[in-house]
């Protein structure tokens, strides 16, 4: 009789499972690029990526400051992601492998006085959908 009870139990579980009455995955928690998006050593490899592959068309105040601000804040970090992947560099677009891309943006955000973290930012541009580009304010 005891193993009716079980039978009974599985039946309903398995039952469940095919009616997928499972809760939803949570989305992820949006965050901003000040919460330490990307790691010191990446922006370094940046650094020596936008060297090589980007200062002969840019200069870094292009870059920074209220030109960075007034072309990025508030949008997706997968957006300047997609940007650099697909328009840069100017001599030949689309050129750059994903990881030296996301080396490039770290290198942007290091030079934006955004905070390094522990971890890399992901080479792909739909993990970065969840990052919100923001800029500390600065003093009067």
């Amino acid at each position: 009789m005891r193993w009716l009870g079980l039978l009974a139990v599985w039946m309903m579980a398995d039952e469940a499972r095919a009616q997928g009455t499972k809760k939803p995955a949570k989305p992820p928690v949006d965050s901003t690029t000040l919460n330490g998006v990307y790691s010191r050593a990446q922006a370094a490899r940046g650094s020596d990526v936008y060297a090589g592959s980007c200062r002969s068309c840019h200069s870094p105040q292009s870059h920074t400051g209220e030109v960075f601000e007034t072309w990025w804040r508030g949008r997706r970090l997968s957006e300047l992601f997609t940007f650099v992947a697909t328009q840069m560099p100017k001599n030949d677009p689309g050129s750059l492998a994903p990881e030296d891309v996301a080396d490039v943006v770290a290198y942007l955000l290091e030079m934006n006085a955004m905070p390094p973290g522990k971890r890399e930012l992901h080479a792909h541009a739909d993990s970065l959908k969840r990052y919100r580009i923001e800029m500390k304010r600065r003093e009067p």
